[in-house]
């Protein structure tokens, strides 16, 4: 018999509903805040390539801020809720907005005002307008 029941007591105890439940419960915040956090890095860092920044050590986990082309941008729930856009000056706003279709984000191309608008729009939907 390859289960005896000792063993199967153990097994038993050692899944504890109430405990799993709790666990996952205090741990969903947590996981919410990394999944945050890594699509920040990924869009921000990797795709703009950007620098996360702090303001002090002890500010790690208080929020997200990253440099890019000379432009500090705070990425928080009110910051992506606030509806304004942020402006990014770069050197080639195409090549930045197809870099950034490339890597599945949303891209609008605005050809009615006096030039080309280029925008895009980060994993939080907030929109970055590119301009040169």
């Amino acid at each position: 018999m390859p289960f005896t029941m000792p063993h199967m007591h153990s097994a038993s105890s050692a899944l504890n509903i109430g405990r799993r439940n709790e666990w996952s419960r205090s741990g969903r915040g947590s996981t919410m805040s990394l999944n945050s956090t890594r699509l920040a890095r990924a869009f921000y860092c990797d795709v703009l390539q950007g620098q996360q920044v702090w303001e002090e050590e002890t500010q790690r986990d208080a929020s997200l801020s990253f440099i890019v082309e000379g432009t500090r941008i705070d990425v928080s729930a009110s910051a992506a809720g606030d509806g304004r856009p942020i402006v990014l000056s770069v050197a080639d706003p195409g090549a930045l907005a197809e870099r950034c279709w490339d890597a599945g984000y949303s891209v609008r191309v605005d050809d009615e005002t006096a030039g080309e608008a280029v925008s895009v729009i980060d994993p939080f939907g907030r929109r970055i307008d590119l301009v040169r």
